[in-house]
């Protein structure tokens, strides 16, 4: 990992240079498919006129960009290339080529050519500083992309290779031939990557293929092998016969990915015996209860009517002190967003990078900008873990291990303890297990703390869980009710058993809410009040703004609360030391500064999100590929297998900049 830039840097007008630099550099952006569609038509003389429709959530992007491996012995020339944007009306507006390279491209601009003798690259400007959705039209031709042998003609070609940086959660591709063959079985098609893709030829001149949660650096290909000449004026021939060896080599790739297969469905169905045990052993209880449900639901209701909500002995509209002076991000979160229901959860990426911030605080971490104006962690050596809570001590193993982990895939000699955002995202795409276990046990590690400070009441909780499995145990009956009506269960049972549902969801909701005790619903009424003062804190008396000294613990809290942003734009106006770099510096200011020049908190808590969605990409593509058809090793459809890569003419990537 490079060190920081500026500490290298001697010059007085160099050190100028970077620093304008960085005011003008947004944090990095991110892209993700919703849907990508290849249209593949093959020609008569063997070539293929491609089109791909991007439909891309863009945020903070420049440039988007793909690339091609070249390689003439594989296929030829990429020509005709068009690129152009679709309105929702599917109005196509064309952008303009330009022949010259540009890391970035003018908005309405794009290039087709070699950027070396090794590499083909497309890219056009697209200029989007929010984040937005569009959709963009890529058409090209791909000249002697047909092989023709005696026996056969094939069609093999990677359409996402390994070194694509854009995560696709939708992908689908039709490959038309030039004319129908006599019979379907004469057109044999293969699938690589994923084992949740699906492809088949679907009638006697098309091939279509489908993936879904495609994650980044997974590739795809196809293959096509047609048992008669349907490229009747292809010149790129081979004289061998070339059909046997394909499913020799393809049968070998299948067997493998079926095997894969079979352990993923095995684990699927194993999971799958423990609900449908759940499920029964609940359709047995809603029989059972459904005589004497009337009885229940007014039992249950005027226990919901004793229920009465756990309200603060002081109500506070602002607190400008810390309600509890060693409470983590985590902790101060769990609080803050208690009476909402899975709020913890939803603001995860949040509370992380609060975390992250505090442990910079305490020097367990540091910071630090390298040469590509990114910002890193670095992991400080020889410290003291047992002083850390259970949630800083969960975060601060987890990035330990995520440098373990890239220390262990880098192919330098030097290790560090220095970890980017992107290394924080591969761990979390490649080790989704690991990372998203430590992430979702941050909430019960500081219920534990608050139960220890008698904030929380662990048999309240216990208690709501029991009304909620109630809750559930009668949606379920009731549904069952519907499916079983004219077998089992009378018609009158449907709605008392959807009532006692509601009444016992009603009552887990206001006893989860009792989970906090009087001296934990005094401080979450402080923990309000303190962000309240936060976001306003610009508008109250001179008298009631602290030292900016503070505002470093301040702003680990904003964090987790979401509202660092509006925090750090009132510190600019009443603070205006905090642009003055060598002050901050020499003050022994942590990371404010950077904050307020280099958006640092929006990279992180950013960086954070992407790390997440992927482990959850990930999990789901898992599950996915455990419910997905086998592979076909005689090329009759099926599921993709995990082969390929023989004779690939590979797509080298995609991305944005």
């Amino acid at each position: 990992m490079k060190k920081k830039v500026l500490y290298f840097l001697i010059l007085f007008i160099s050190l100028i240079s970077v620093l304008f630099l960085f005011e003008n550099t947004s944090y990095a952006g991110s892209q993700t498919l919703n849907n990508l569609k290849y249209d593949v038509v093959l020609n008569e003389d063997g070539s293929a006129n491609i089109t791909e429709i991007w439909d891309i959530r863009v945020s903070d992007t420049n440039t988007l960009f793909k690339n091609f491996d070249l390689d003439s012995s594989r296929y030829g020339e990429i020509t005709n290339v068009k690129v152009s944007e679709l309105s929702n009306n599917q109005e196509e507006t064309g952008f303009i080529q330009t022949n010259e390279y540009a890391y970035h491209v003018q908005k309405g601009y794009y290039y087709a050519l070699k950027t070396n003798s090794k590499q083909f690259e497309i890219a056009w400007g697209v200029s989007i500083n929010s984040s937005r959705n569009k959709t963009y039209k890529i058409t090209y031709t791909i000249k002697d992309a047909v092989k023709t042998y005696n026996d056969c003609s094939e069609f093999y070609w990677m359409f996402i290779s390994t070194s694509n940086g854009i995560p696709v959660d939708n992908l689908d591709a039709t490959i038309k031939l030039p004319k129908a063959t006599s019979s379907k079985e004469n057109i044999r098609v293969w699938g690589h990557g994923p084992l949740n893709g699906e492809i088949y030829a679907t009638d006697n001149n098309t091939v279509k293929f489908n993936v879904k949660y495609l994650s980044e650096q997974i590739m795809v290909e196809a293959r096509v092998a047609v048992l008669e000449d349907v490229f009747t004026t292809n010149t790129n021939r081979i004289n061998q016969n070339k059909l046997q060896n394909i499913i020799s080599e393809e049968t070998e790739w299948a067997e493998a990915a079926n095997r894969e297969r079979d352990r993923l469905r095995a684990e699927a169905e194993r999971e799958e015996k423990i609900i449908n045990i759940i499920l029964i052993a609940a359709v047995c209880v809603g029989i059972g209860i459904a005589i004497v449900l009337i009885v229940k639901a007014a039992k249950y209701f005027k226990e919901l009517l004793k229920i009465k909500k756990q309200q603060p002995e002081t109500k506070v509209e602002y607190f400008r002190d810390f309600p509890d002076d060693d409470a983590t991000a985590g902790e101060a979160a769990f609080l803050y967003y208690f009476n909402k229901e899975g709020a913890f959860k939803k603001n995860v990426s949040k509370i992380v990078s609060g975390t992250i911030m505090n442990l910079a605080l305490k020097k367990y971490i540091s910071f630090e900008q390298d040469q590509k104006n990114k910002m890193n962690i670095v992991i400080e050596d020889g410290k003291d873990t047992s002083k850390l809570r259970l949630d800083e001590l969960s975060i601060y193993n987890l990035l330990s291990d995520i440098n373990t982990y890239k220390n262990k895939k880098s192919k330098k000699e030097e290790k560090t303890n220095s970890i980017s955002m992107k290394d924080i995202e591969k761990y979390a795409k490649n080790n989704d297990r690991m990372f998203l276990a430590k992430i979702e046990n941050l909430e019960s590690n500081v219920r534990g703390i608050h139960g220890e400070k008698k904030n929380f009441d662990k048999t309240r909780i216990k208690e709501a869980e029991e009304w909620k499995n109630k809750a559930n145990g009668y949606f379920i009956a009731a549904f069952m009710c519907i499916c079983f009506i004219a077998f089992i269960v009378p018609i009158f049972a449907i709605a008392p058993c959807c009532i006692c549902a509601i009444i016992c969801s009603r009552i887990a909701k206001r006893t989860r809410l009792l989970g906090l005790t009087q001296k934990g619903a005094n401080e979450q009424e402080l923990w309000k009040g303190l962000k309240r003062y936060m976001e306003n804190f610009s508008l109250l008396n001179e008298r009631e703004v602290p030292e900016l000294a503070l505002w470093e613990k301040y702003l680990v809290y904003a964090t987790a609360f979401g509202v660092a942003d509006k925090v750090l734009s009132q510190l600019k106006i009443k603070y205006p030391e905090l642009n003055d770099e060598e002050f901050m510096r020499n003050n022994g200011y942590t990371y404010m500064y950077m904050m307020n020049r280099y958006n640092f908190d929006r990279m992180l808590n950013s960086s954070m999100q992407r790390a997440y969605s992927a482990g959850m990409r990930e999990r789901a593509a898992r599950q996915a590929a455990a419910s997905s058809s086998y592979s076909s090793g005689g090329g009759f459809g099926g599921g993709f297998s995990g082969g390929g890569g023989g004779r690939r003419w590979p797509v080298a990537g995609m991305g944005g900049r």
